[in-house]
């Protein structure tokens, strides 16, 4: 994705099966959201950075930041559980900088986006969310949505307005 921020976790390839997510039927948001409060549970104090399916949705990759901007990763199960981590990431001092700023100025929290990612996208599923912010300061949080047809479409979050954009 051109322009977006680098260090965030961004997918690879199609977002998924959207049948590949155990315990998130169509519109269901459940398993994101118990991972993303799982995974702050484990890291007090920090803000969602990412939050991405991993293993056909056996697994939920988080990544978190603290207000000064440290990173921490961690993997939650299906089940609810955390399996790995959280482990710090060893990002440099420039790297911390620039994600305490994005912490800071996001307005729109990781469950509100989930909201409006869901009632933009109500049959399908959300298999990937991350907080980026773009060259030209625009700060959102993008959503790869798996669609009942096996397709896909991105939905971005203004994180300081909280307005919606679908992008095909």
């Amino acid at each position: 994705m051109e322009g977006a921020a680098a260090g965030l976790m961004s997918p690879s390839g199609s977002p998924g099966d959207p049948s590949g997510t155990p315990g998130q039927a169509p519109g269901d948001t459940a398993s994101l959201e118990k991972a993303g409060a799982v995974a702050m549970n484990a890291v007090k104090g920090s803000t969602i950075l990412s939050v991405q399916s991993q293993n056909g949705g056996q697994v939920w990759e988080v990544q978190l930041a603290g207000s000064d901007g440290t990173e921490r990763l961690l993997e939650v199960g299906a089940s609810g559980k955390v399996v790995s981590g959280p482990r710090a990431k060893d990002t440099g001092e420039a790297e911390k900088s620039r994600v305490a700023g994005i912490v800071k100025d996001a307005k729109v929290t990781f469950e509100d986006a989930v909201e409006k990612v869901s009632a933009s996208a109500p049959q399908s599923k959300i298999t990937h969310m991350s907080l980026d912010r773009y060259d030209n300061d625009l700060l959102v949080w993008d959503a790869d949505v798996a669609t009942l047809d096996g397709g896909w479409q991105g939905i971005k979050v203004d994180a300081r307005t909280g307005a919606v954009t679908k992008i095909g």
